[in-house]
């Protein structure tokens, strides 16, 4: 049956069928050269705040009529999404303090504080991608309801786009926790805002919804993949990265484990040597009163290698790109055995990971790129 539903989608009077539905609204289109479609296209994509006001506004008008043809919904979805990334881009870059000196000396000493500030209030931008936020997410929980929860979950773009979402939500409301904390704090102290970013306690809440705002700036510029999968020749190579995927997360489960493993042994075995490495530490040293002559610049980064497991991950997770040395092994008051037998282990560990899992994984990748060249 997937046979024969393949050579009746592939069939020429099929294909020009769907062609003429895609392209419904635009005669003539396809006829013309390459420079006139891309002029088309823009023009489209510009005009594309104009359509869905129209839509909103007046759905059975010809303009909103119009954001129902197939391919100018498309244009009119992709030059939103650009936008959208073109907000992000200007946040990232902090445009408000850019544009601070067009403004006057005393507006751009303003800007220039508002990315370091304790509990800032939201930028123009800011306010901008919020809303756009909005509108994304109330464009996937009206296809949720439109396609029913077993459905929704079965596109993995759409569990990435809900990752997304909850990412903004998340940056949102830590944003609202750090205004009110800090206003809190004004009560008695005016000049909590103007605390500096050094100072800032570990895990207060603007830098984790900052931490959360750049994770989510990356899944929405990986979204790019999705829209460019109507393209021709990169379409099958999106197919084959969704596939690929999956061998990714098997890849990751199995690593996981094998990470978790040597990490519990490593930790065990040198983590009383790390305490004694992190005295020889110079901030340490100096607050505990130790000989200043054993005092070794390098212990301060040393010591956290294998200091406890959460540390002992990231150093073996580090270790598979080459950025972890055996000389982080030359800890103080370690014996001749031990030693040994942490390079072994940690030996055992990289051809495990690098040899066999990483090969495992490239195989698996290969295999599946193999399958999507077959069928497409």
């Amino acid at each position: 049956l997937l046979c024969f539903v393949r050579q009746f989608v592939s069939h020429p009077n099929v294909q020009q069928l769907l062609a003429s539905i895609w392209y419904e609204g635009l005669p003539g289109f396809r006829r013309k050269n390459m420079a006139l479609q891309a002029l088309e296209i823009v023009r489209i994509g510009i005009m594309f705040p104009l359509f869905s006001f129209s839509y909103i506004i007046a759905p059975h008008s010809s303009l909103g009529q119009t954001m129902r043809k197939p391919f100018i919904k498309f244009i009119c979805h992709s030059a939103s999404y650009f936008t959208f990334l073109f907000l992000l881009m200007l946040a990232s870059q902090r445009i408000e303090t850019v544009m601070g000196g067009v403004w006057g000396a005393e507006v751009s000493q303003q800007h220039d504080e508002v990315p370091t500030k304790r509990g800032a209030s939201p930028t123009l931008i800011e306010w901008l991608i919020l809303a756009w936020v909005s509108g994304l997410i109330w464009s996937e929980v009206k296809q949720l309801w439109d396609v029913g929860l077993q459905e929704y979950v079965n596109d993995m773009w759409n569990v990435i786009d809900f990752v997304t979402n909850s990412l903004y939500v998340a940056t949102v409301a830590l944003r609202v926790v750090s205004y009110f904390e800090v206003q809190k704090e004004m009560a008695y102290n005016k000049f909590a805002a103007d605390l500096p970013r050094e100072k800032w306690d570990t895990w207060d809440p603007m830098l984790i919804s900052e931490g959360l705002f750049s994770a989510a700036n990356i899944f929405s510029s990986l979204k790019l993949v999705y829209i460019f999968s109507v393209n021709p020749h990169l379409g099958p190579l999106q197919v084959s990265l969704s596939r690929m995927v999956m061998d990714i997360m098997k890849f990751f489960f199995l690593y996981v484990l094998v990470l978790f493993a040597f990490s519990s042994g490593l930790n065990q075995l040198l983590w009383y040597y790390a305490d004694l490495e992190k005295k020889r530490c110079p901030d340490v040293s100096n607050f505990s009163g130790v000989n200043m002559t054993a005092q070794d610049p390098n212990a301060c980064i040393v010591w956290r290698r294998f200091a406890n497991l959460f540390e002992t991950i990231q150093t073996l997770f580090w270790a598979v790109f080459g950025l972890v040395d055996l000389e982080n092994f030359e800890l103080d008051g370690i014996k001749i055995f031990t030693r040994f037998w942490g390079m072994l282990m940690f030996g055992t560990y990289s051809v495990i990971n690098i040899v066999v899992l990483l090969n495992l994984l490239i195989a698996m990748m290969n295999h599946s790129y193999q399958l999507i060249s077959v069928r497409c």
